[in-house]
């Protein structure tokens, strides 16, 4: 009876264990994983070529071009709205950036419902840190973005495939990884961070 017990218990754990594999890998639709080393550059290289078909530079004049944006003149009413989840709120698109575990938000992100092409993201205290600029046919996929600080220095690119799917460049180019929803993966399908924005 004993040995019953035993074997029922390991071929319940085995199942729970193959259904949990089975939902994790049906997720992965993207399939990144299972692509060839071949494949992966090819598409590296595509996307690479379209985002940075002319260089990623400094930006000059940033804090003049954007003097009006340094501050968030509506901080505290943003900042409530972007905490209780809004997604718009006075004629912006919304978002809220939260640390891991946290209740409260680090950063919020504006983006003017009347002029998408770029999104302004501030600290918890009303403050620009960075400018998106997006190109393509943004809200309609795909379409990517350049990131800036406020010094104009480039941190990053991205190229939006889908709401679940984007690639993730440095300013000069360099791969860094696809994000697939909470997950991003590196060249070799290992998941390197993860997100809690998704």
């Amino acid at each position: 009876m004993k040995k019953f017990i035993i074997t029922i218990l390991l071929l319940a754990q085995t199942a729970v264990f193959a259904n949990y594999n089975d939902i994790y890998i049906a997720d992965i639709q993207y399939d990144w994983i299972n692509k060839s080393e071949v494949e992966k550059e090819a598409i590296i290289s595509e996307v690479r070529d379209i985002i940075f078909e002319n260089p990623v530079e400094k930006q000059k004049d940033f804090k003049s071009q954007f003097k009006d944006k340094l501050k968030d003149k509506n901080r505290v009413e943003n900042y409530l709205a972007a905490s209780a989840g809004y997604k718009e709120f006075q004629g912006n698109n919304i978002s809220a950036f939260y640390y891991k575990n946290m209740k409260h938000i680090y950063m919020y992100a504006l983006q003017d419902k009347k002029d998408v092409s770029k999104a302004y993201y501030y600290d918890a205290l009303g403050n620009l840190k960075y400018v998106d600029f997006i190109y393509g046919e943004y809200p309609d996929y795909p379409y990517y973005s350049i990131q800036y600080r406020i010094s104009g220095k480039p941190v990053s690119a991205i190229y939006f495939v889908s709401k679940d799917c984007q690639y993730l460049f440095t300013p000069e180019g360099e791969f860094e990884g696809v994000w697939y929803k909470h997950n991003l993966y590196n060249k070799e399908s290992e998941i390197i961070l993860t997100r809690t924005t998704y």
